[in-house]
């Protein structure tokens, strides 16, 4: 599931509770793995254990640190890992469908070439 709202720019990519059925993840059938990008950044939230919902780990990496966004396609779901410039631990969340995943990539990657195409504001002195 995705949902662009426009007040924020906001995009959010689910995990499907299919892929978890078939993968007997019973967690994520009952807390999807979530991916947000706005104009500040992209962040996971993930629920590691079902019995625990409020250990979940929420990670953010800023647009201006985003070396790569990656789309990997399988057979019938697709996974996205959000690489930093730094290389240390990127984002990644399995499971997707594959209109998701390709959607969420696009308007990252889209995202991030607008930052990278504005120069920064004249010095004043």
């Amino acid at each position: 599931m995705i949902e662009a709202a426009n007040f924020a720019d906001r995009l959010e990519a689910r995990s499907s509770r299919f892929w978890a059925l078939f993968h007997f993840n019973f967690t994520r059938f009952i807390f999807p793995a979530r991916m947000v990008a706005d104009r500040v950044g992209v962040s996971t939230a993930i629920v590691r254990f079902w019995l625990t919902p409020w250990e979940r780990t929420d990670e953010h990496l800023p647009l201006s640190h985003i070396a790569e966004v990656i789309h990997i396609r399988g057979l019938f779901w697709d996974r996205i890992s959000v690489e930093s410039s730094g290389g240390l631990n990127p984002l990644m969340i399995p499971g997707l469908p594959k209109s998701v995943a390709r959607y969420f990539v696009e308007h990252v990657r889209e995202r991030i070439n607008e930052t990278a195409a504005t120069p920064p504001p004249p010095a004043r002195r």
